[in-house]
């Protein structure tokens, strides 16, 4: 009896203990094992071109796992599977009866595939719903410009890594009591913080224009067998980019398709004559040169320790500062080179953006953008080379962002890619364009713009033409570096120009 005394005064004592004495302490013990957490995603942003039409967007598709435990026959299993689903049987068949309480058969497919599943009724087969990204104007269509996500909505590269805190919200989550099962207690504590969807991101790209550049660019780099092309268009008062697009072409099929980067901010090279335009903008901005005025332009032409040739002269002659630009002279530009200085013409071409980031100039960043580059300083024939092109290396967000300027009356405007947000609430917010700065007169502006008219009418650009409207441009035609020096036989070749040249 005393025995039993003792046993129910030590059991009556714990009950003291845990209900009266140290409430505290136990139920800290016991919140752990009863209390369960689940993170809510949020759902993804879109990102969407100007006109608030979809280039990315988030929605839920049906993901295919299985719990092995719940499986009686793998194989059979598997093969029922094999019958809806691009699965190899044998190989899943195994990968099931090696056990475990979880496996992905595929993620992320098509609604159609998640019915038909659901239709087989297979033990331990679950179809359940996950976000995906979605890119509705195909999976090339801008991809080195917005970037992408993975399965798990992880951004990795483009607009989708630069924004990618905007776009992906806030989880929110789930608390609950359960039982020793593991399952909901229905008169268990609960507490829900719902997630924050994340913001849409608005572009400045125009989606139809976009698709053009892409066309256009595959259509002309498969013509003429290059290795890649980039296409950039801007709004002319803003800076806005229209369209960025990039396609490179596979040298063994000989097909070409969008780039998977951001080729127009990504990509350098030595511009070639389209450079020619500044340094005579340089002089014209200097006073030191007229549209007008003569320059004698020989064949051959020593500058510092080395002999220039004219390309594609057939003798010397009297050149118009007009004519060196219609004509595309190297030895012309050389010749307005000297006159203006490399102290002024390095000044110059650092007011329009060469050798900077974007961002400098107050527009969005880009991720992984170059800066391009121009020498601190002018020796030996740099100032002859950087005059038409050679030793200096830009970006073709760049040399469109320079060409803007003349048709902005003289004011460089950062090119910028994003327009805005749109909230939750489904209002746009925009986001401020970049404040710009006046790089030249609006008389030098206008008599480049008289210039650039020439190379289009009459000059090198006369295949730049379009019925109707007045186009402003320039050509260029710049050698490929190689180790030692150019090659005889590979080149870059560029149009930048703006249309209407009249307004």
């Amino acid at each position: 009896m005393l025995a039993i005394v003792l046993a129910v005064g030590v059991v009556a004592w714990r009950l003291v203990d845990i209900q009266i004495v140290d409430t505290a302490t136990y139920t800290e013990w016991g919140n752990p094992q009863r209390s369960a957490q689940l993170e809510l995603a949020a759902d993804r942003g879109s990102i969407l071109d100007r006109n608030l039409n979809a280039l990315a967007v988030s929605d839920d598709r049906p993901t295919i796992w299985i719990d092995p435990a719940l499986v009686d026959d793998p194989l059979a299993t598997a093969n029922a599977l094999a019958t809806v689903m691009d699965v190899d049987a044998q190989e899943l068949a195994q990968r099931i009866a090696s056990g475990g309480r979880f496996l992905y058969v595929d993620r992320q497919v098509e609604p159609a595939v998640g019915n038909a599943v659901l239709e087989l009724a297979l033990g331990g087969v679950v179809v359940s719903q996950e976000p995906s990204r979605l890119l509705p104007n195909g999976s090339e269509f801008a991809s080195g410009l917005i970037g992408r996500v993975d399965v798990d909505q992880t951004a990795l590269t483009g607009l989708e890594l630069q924004y990618d805190e905007l776009l992906r919200g806030v989880a929110g989550f789930e608390s609950y009591e359960r039982g020793r099962d593991g399952t909901l207690l229905p008169n268990g504590n609960r507490e829900l913080l719902a997630a924050t969807s994340g913001e849409d991101l608005v572009l400045t790209i125009h989606r139809e224009t976009q698709f053009l550049a892409e066309q256009i660019l595959i259509e002309q780099v498969e013509a003429t067998e290059s290795r890649g092309g980039v296409a950039v268009i801007l709004r002319a008062g803003t800076g806005e980019v229209l369209a960025s697009a990039g396609v490179k072409r596979d040298p063994e099929t000989g097909i070409a398709s969008p780039a998977s980067y951001n080729m127009a901010y990504l990509d350098v090279y030595e511009p070639g004559s389209v450079n020619k335009v500044f340094t005579v903008s340089a002089a014209l901005e200097a006073g030191l040169v007229r549209p007008d005025t003569e320059f004698d332009v020989p064949w051959l032409y020593d500058y510092s320790d080395k002999t220039f040739v004219e390309p594609f002269s057939t003798g010397t002659g009297l050149m118009t500062v007009q004519d060196i630009v219609a004509r595309s002279s190297n030895i012309g530009t050389i010749k307005i080179a000297e006159l203006v200085g490399p102290v002024r013409l390095r000044s110059h071409l650092d007011a329009l953006g060469f050798g900077r980031f974007t961002a400098s100039d107050g527009a969005q960043s880009v991720p992984d953008e170059s800066a391009g580059m121009i020498p601190d300083e002018f020796f030996g024939t740099e100032l002859a080379t950087i005059a038409f092109g050679q030793g200096v290396a830009l970006t073709p967000v760049q040399v469109a962002a320079a060409y803007n300027t003349i048709a902005n009356q003289g004011r460089y405007v950062a090119p910028t890619l994003v327009r805005g947000t749109v909230d939750q609430e489904g209002e746009l917010h925009t986001w401020p364009t970049a404040p710009g700065r006046q790089v030249m007169s609006e008389d030098t502006a206008a008599k480049l713009t008289v210039m650039l008219e020439a190379v289009v009418v009459d000059g090198t650009g006369v295949l730049a033409s379009v019925d109707g409207y007045r186009v402003a441009g320039k050509t260029g035609t710049a050698q490929k570096p190689i180790a030692g020096g150019y090659s005889a036989t590979d080149y870059m070749s560029t149009f930048v120009g703006f249309v209407p040249a009249d307004s």
